[in-house]
């Protein structure tokens, strides 16, 4: 992956193919704790003790239509993160959903960059018009907290019968993520 925006589609993909209707992604930048940390959670069909440890081996995939049997996206996302002096967790519960939990030394020369995270979190809220995204960006410097919610449930309800993909409400949309990513001085990351 090129940058981790990219580890956040592949999870964001998950997620969806795991029946999810709500997914919360939480990314912050805490330049007092040196850490760029993320949490991505949501209330899909989630994994037993046993999937959930086959989800952390490449060599294990649960797409059934895959002529190579791999699954990359969370074993590379763990490994990213601790080769940073970070760290990566997995919790999964049957039927309630998982949650990821993963932190990357901010000032790690071997850090990825964020990527365009607006791009990747509007290109999900086109595709997967039938899911909710609640997305929080913080910023925490040494004499300041900048922070920026956004949350497609409130959207929809504001929209009535128009759909979230409706080519004005996306680009309203991608203006919105741009401010918080720029309010949060994220894109900088």
């Amino acid at each position: 992956m090129q940058d981790i925006s990219l580890h956040l589609l592949d999870i964001i993909e998950n997620s969806v193919r795991a029946e999810a209707t709500e997914i919360k992604i939480s990314i912050s930048a805490n330049l007092m704790r040196n850490l760029l940390s993320f949490e991505i959670s949501d209330n899909g069909t989630g994994m037993d003790e046993e999937t959930l440890k086959m989800a952390q081996d490449p060599f294990y995939t649960s797409k059934s239509e895959r002529k190579k049997k791999v699954g990359l996206g969370i074993p590379l996302f763990k490994q990213n993160a601790e080769q940073c002096n970070g760290y990566f967790r997995i919790d999964s519960f049957l039927g309630k959903g998982t949650v990821i939990n993963a932190a990357f030394a901010y000032d790690s020369i071997d850090r990825m960059p964020l990527g365009k995270v607006g791009d990747t979190i509007l290109s999900a809220i086109i595709g997967h018009t039938e899911t909710d995204f609640n997305l929080h960006l913080e910023r925490i410097g040494f004499n300041d907290t900048v922070d920026f919610d956004f949350d497609t449930k409130a959207i929809k309800e504001e929209l009535g019968d128009i759909p979230i993909n409706y080519p004005d409400v996306v680009m309203f949309i991608d203006e919105a993520l741009k401010e918080g990513i720029k309010k949060t001085n994220l894109e900088e990351v």
